[in-house]
C-alpha cells in the first residue's frame, strides 16, 4: 500500500545507496502495479554526491523515504520553502 505521494521538488532519500544523499524530485511518473494499486517512478537529482553535474538518479516510490522524515514540524517548513527551489 501506498503512503507517500511524491512531488516535483520534494527532497527525498534513496534508501539504496551507501550513504544519506539527498536529491530533488525532478519528475514523477504514474504507474499501475500487479496487486491493482499505483507507484510512482521518481527522477531525481542529486544535491550532493560524487556524481557530475547533470546526473539524475531513477527509482521507485518504494525506494526513497521523505528527507525531512526526522527533522523538527519548524524544519520542516524551511525545507519545504527550500524545496522549491531545488
Amino acid at each position: 500500500m501506498r503512503t507517500t505521494v511524491y512531488q516535483v521538488g520534494d527532497q527525498v532519500v534513496p534508501v539504496d545507496l551507501p550513504r544519506q544523499l539527498v536529491c530533488c524530485v525532478e519528475a514523477t511518473d504514474e504507474v499501475a502495479l500487479h496487486n491493482g494499486g499505483s507507484g510512482q517512478i521518481l527522477t531525481l537529482r542529486p544535491l550532493d554526491g560524487p556524481w557530475e553535474q547533470g546526473t539524475t538518479l531513477v527509482r521507485l516510490d518504494s525506494a526513497v523515504r521523505p528527507a525531512a522524515r526526522h527533522r523538527s514540524e519548524r524544519g520542516m517548513r524551511r525545507s519545504t520553502l527550500a524545496s522549491a527551489s531545488c
